[in-house]
């Protein structure tokens, strides 16, 4: 029987978002025996999951540790993990995918038993590279986070083999049967005031305030999170004239599932407790800032409230109102109003994206037209990277598509002088080889210039920050091979903006 192995060693947030493709890839591939390898701490958040047929373990302590020793010295040897590896006793596998970022994951990967890898690869030698187009978008994506509106559970769906079905699998989460508490009936809001970060956290007193005022509305608010969490929640219920339901620290992962599942509303910073709730239904209004991007970790599913502070502002800058009107807006009570610098969406399940994933809709203001220009980056990159044609556009009509065409006119010239120096390859003679030369320099000059439009232009930036990862992590040994690599990904970042051209102007 074949076997698929999944790596995912990251935290619950992330292993949560991974289940809807384990289970579009279960259903794809009914004979396939699905293995996973996961931080043992996340043991009991699967338990019932049917997506998969063998899971793995690692324990979270050294992994973490690892993933800071293997990326300070990648061509070292590593006996730790050599031993973590030996005692997984894994068998070959017929396909690897590594969906983690972190170094152990991709030093594991390299090793592991497989005939077909894709994801992070660390060698012996110590070079990292990826293999995949999507696994190299989540490598890119760091430049361009603010213009990325992928959400990770469609990110990781398009980098399984084979890519995703047509589905609309919410995550997955273990609920228990019972909780250890009783809970009281009424409109249940859950706060979740912590956060791995403490620049993601909004302030205790900020919770305190909003508790305060829904309990004045007739909600009655709980307070969730992690054992990490607990002087967190303790110092927001310090603060309240009212009495609050205290539960942080007191529920396994499947436990703050079924409570999750008893709420009307989550209110949460970027944690795991939010991957919970949309995976058990509930919907959230999600507080994200400092280095929480929502276009990333936002809960899959449809009708959630997304708050973004500005860049440069800090999470103190949202206040309680702000956050009121969405719990209002979430709750179909009122429409969408804000006085600060901060951004409100709401996600959409989106029947016209190839990869069938979430799109976000901006409801405090009017999008610049370079702005709307970038809302469809997300169709042609899905369009693109799945193998699909591209989509070829009139003539531009506004001065965004003039840019990006223009970028794209310069991709398809990199990628035909790559070609040109690929045939002067067979000639083999001195005029050839200083041919080959001249187009070699004329390639270099053209990615610096791309480059340098990305950086000035940032609606077209996607696509060619994307391309620079590809040209720097894909592992060549030959000339050959570096010019029909430049040949074919410069022309697929071409066709990216030709698409999003194209679906620009359709609307």
């Amino acid at each position: 029987m074949s076997k698929t192995l999944f790596i995912q060693l990251e935290r619950l947030g992330d292993l949560i978002q991974t289940t809807p493709l384990l289970a579009e890839y279960r259903a794809a591939n009914p004979d396939v025996e699905i293995h996973l390898l996961m931080l043992d701490e996340n043991r009991s958040a699967l338990t019932g999951f049917g997506g998969v047929d063998h899971y793995h373990y690692l324990p979270q302590k050294p992994v973490g540790k690892l993933n800071h020793q293997i990326d300070q010295n990648r061509d070292q040897a590593h006996p730790l993990a050599q031993s973590l590896m030996n005692d997984l006793a894994l068998p070959a596998f017929e396909n690897l995918v590594n969906l983690t970022h972190g170094a152990l994951g991709c030093w594991l990967a390299d090793r592991l038993p497989a005939r077909n890898k894709e994801g992070g690869l660390i060698t012996p030698a110590g070079d990292w590279f990826w293999r995949g187009a999507w696994h190299a978008y989540l490598l890119a994506m760091p430049d361009f986070r603010e213009h990325n509106r992928f959400n990770l559970v469609d990110l990781y769906r398009g980098a399984g083999p084979g890519g995703p079905v047509d589905s609309r699998r919410r995550p997955f989460i273990n609920q228990a049967d019972n909780l250890p508490f009783p809970v009281p009936e009424g409109r249940l809001v859950a706060l979740n005031p912590g956060a791995s970060r403490a620049p993601r956290r909004w302030p205790a007193d900020a919770f305190s305030k909003l508790a305060e005022q829904l309990i004045a509305q007739g909600f009655t608010p709980l307070l969730v999170g992690a054992p990490s969490d607990v002087a967190t929640c303790a110092e927001v219920a310090s603060q309240l004239d009212s009495t609050i339901i205290n539960v942080c620290g007191k529920t396994t992962v499947p436990e703050m599932a079924a409570l999750l599942a008893r709420c009307e509303l989550l209110i949460s910073n970027d944690t795991g407790a939010i991957h919970i709730a949309s995976a058990v239904g509930t919907r959230c209004v999600g507080l994200y800032g400092a280095s929480a991007w929502f276009s990333e970790t936002a809960p899959w599913g449809n009708g959630h409230l997304i708050i973004q502070t500005a860049l440069d502002a800090p999470m103190s800058s949202l206040s309680v109102e702000t956050v009121l009107t969405a719990i209002s807006a979430a709750t179909g009570e009122a429409s969408i109003t804000t006085t600060g610098t901060e951004t409100i969406w709401r996600t959409h399940l989106d029947a016209d994206d190839p990869l069938g994933g979430i799109r976000y809709e901006l409801l405090t203001a009017k999008l610049s037209e370079e702005q709307l220009f970038m809302q469809h980056f997300r169709g042609a990159f899905a369009e693109i990277l799945m193998g699909n044609d591209a989509l070829n556009a009139a003539e531009p009509q506004c001065a965004s598509e003039a840019d990006a065409l223009a970028a794209a006119k310069a991709l398809t010239h990199m990628s035909v002088l790559a070609q040109d120096a690929l045939a002067k390859m067979q000639a083999d003679t001195a005029d050839a080889r200083e041919q080959i030369e001249a187009l070699g320099k004329g390639l270099e000059s053209g990615l610096e210039a791309l480059i340098e439009t990305a950086d000035r232009l940032p609606h077209v930036a996607p696509p060619i920050y994307w391309l620079q990862w590809v040209l720097r992590t894909v592992p060549l040994s030959t000339l050959s091979e570096l010019l029909t690599l430049r040949a074919k990904e410069c022309l697929r970042a071409a066709q990216i903006l030709e698409t999003t051209v194209y679906l620009h102007q359709r609307g």
